[in-house]
């Protein structure tokens, strides 16, 4: 993992606002680029590929997460499953 991605993982987990580069987190949601790729509702966490099945996306929210989004012949997968890159996903 990352350090920015363990370091925005920590101020998302405690709550708090936390920018590096490109990534940042005001500790209930989580975006990349300007598009957000977690957030808490309800007590839930939900994530997504926000539409960009790139790399950097996929190794931000499976580090924040714990999931396994990859990449098969150019399609998003999430645990071996084709998963729609712009829909959001509960995470366990």
């Amino acid at each position: 993992m990352r350090k920015v991605t363990s370091d925005i993982r920590k101020a998302f987990e405690a709550g708090q606002s936390k920018t590096i580069g490109n990534t940042r987190t005001d500790g209930e949601s989580v975006w990349l680029h300007g598009n957000k790729i977690v957030k808490t509702e309800n007590g839930k966490v939900f994530a997504t590929l926000a539409g960009w099945n790139t790399p950097t996306t996929r190794e931000r929210v499976n580090g924040i997460c714990d999931l396994s989004f990859h990449q098969i012949d150019f399609e998003a997968f999430l645990d071996g499953e084709p998963v729609n890159p712009s829909e959001w996903v509960e995470v366990a």
